[in-house]
């Protein structure tokens, strides 16, 4: 069976990645973009499965919410200092309301990033425009089933990334970025806090200890203004990424798989029902995978459904995920081990890993979350790849290689024809 597994599969998914980018360009989450980039995998799916096996789910979201909320959270610590070095200086306005009102101010600015962006939860969409994103979804059983016991999901998505502009203008600087943006904003918060103590209090030493002076402002308080405020770039015209690597690769390789299996009907396993879906919305926290949870919750448990879900292809070396949402998430044990075995018999190069924290997430972390057995496969390179590519204008199809996406194929054929392990 693997023997017809050949270079032709890989060769269509990067032709069909070529063609997405050529033809639309980036496509940012709930952009014409985006939906136009769904519309020619649709089309594909039609083709190999017929239009009758293939679906696109529509839904609402908020795309500005998952990192809008830095900008926000740059006017409010930028508030939040200037209400910190005029804490009783002010007459006629006790201290300690002043010293609140700091400490209110830089709350709001870390509050959305924890629940947003560590925690994936919808904490700030009532305060952003609604649009509309999409899932598609194909359907595949062997020929003459008559009973679906079981779904093999294999996902990816098309929607790609805002620019990290703090990646793209300062290289391996961004890694001082980030943390000067968690230290600046920390610092702030504890300093307002010490400060509200102290005004309670009347504890004049520790209010001044808790008032910024100009050394705080200098580093880290302004800088990770200045760094939120400017961190990501906009949607106009889908954005600037291209999104070939991140995330494009694994959508055009469900469908390789696809493909095979329709050439290849003896590998689909019996009573099984193969499901090739490119999720929409994953670069705005998961949204169109967490969409298709909730729409399908009570079908995928009762089949017993298992996601192997592909994330920026670009290396070699498959990373295969015990976690996600930057590590809050376990996903399935059951999972990590039949994709470990599935990665040994292919005989390509793979390592086990959880997600590295502050890392953010993908599409198997809203299956995972909800007890249902998933995990992702990541062959892609950190820190070199991060800073050479990812999520900036450099993520083009000539980022992509044939090594890579062939050994992701491996795996999932592999996974595919195994599940009696």
């Amino acid at each position: 069976m693997a023997k017809n597994l050949d270079s032709s599969y890989s060769k269509y998914a990067l032709s069909l990645v070529s063609k997405i980018c050529s033809e639309v360009g980036p496509g940012a989450p709930g952009t014409p973009q985006e939906r136009a980039r769904a519309v020619i995998l649709q089309q594909k799916m039609e083709s190999l499965l017929g239009a009758n096996n293939v679906s696109a789910e529509e839904f609402t979201v908020t795309p500005g919410a998952f990192l809008g909320w830095l900008r926000w959270a740059a006017g409010f610590a930028l508030v939040s200092s200037i209400l910190n070095m005029t804490v009783g200086r002010c007459e006629g306005i006790a201290s300690w309301i002043t010293a609140l009102l700091a400490l209110t101010f830089s709350l709001g600015a870390v509050l959305p990033g924890i629940f947003e962006f560590m925690l994936y939860f919808e904490f700030t969409e009532p305060f952003f425009r609604k649009r509309t994103s999409q899932n598609i979804i194909g359907r595949l059983i062997k020929p003459g089933t008559k009973e679906i016991k079981r779904v093999l999901i294999l996902g990816g998505h098309h929607d790609s990334a805002l620019e990290m502009n703090m990646l793209r203008y300062l290289g391996y600087g961004y890694y001082v970025a980030v943390a000067t943006l968690f230290i600046g904003f920390l610092t702030l918060m504890v300093c307002n806090l010490l400060q509200l103590i102290g005004a309670l209090s009347g504890n004049e030493g520790l209010l001044q200890r808790g008032t910024l002076g100009w050394i705080l402002m200098v580093y880290p308080v302004l800088p990770s203004i200045i760094f939120a405020a400017l961190f990501v770039g906009n949607d106009k015209n889908g954005g600037a990424v291209p999104g070939a690597c991140d995330n494009l690769s694994a959508s055009a390789l469900a469908l390789a798989m696809c493909k095979f299996l329709v050439d290849n009907p003896e590998c689909i396993p019996d009573n099984t029902e193969i499901r090739f879906i490119s999720f929409g919305s994953e670069e705005a926290g998961l949204r169109g995978s967490r969409k298709y949870v909730e729409r399908h919750m009570e079908e995928l448990k009762r089949l017993d459904a298992r996601l192997l879900n592909f994330e920026t292809v670009a290396h070699p070396t498959i990373s295969i995920l015990t976690s996600d949402v930057n590590g809050f998430v376990k996903n399935s044990s059951e999972m990590v081990e039949s994709v470990r075995k599935a990665a040994e018999r292919a005989g390509v190069p793979f390592n086990v890993i959880p997600f590295p924290f502050g890392g953010g997430g993908t599409d198997s972390g809203s299956f995972s979350r909800e007890n249902l057995k998933a995990v992702t496969l990541l062959p892609f390179k950190v820190p070199q790849q991060m800073v050479a590519f990812y999520h900036q204008r450099w993520d083009r199809p000539e980022v992509l290689s044939e090594e890579p996406m062939m050994n992701v194929l491996k795996v999932a054929l592999e996974w595919i024809t195994a599940r009696d392990e």
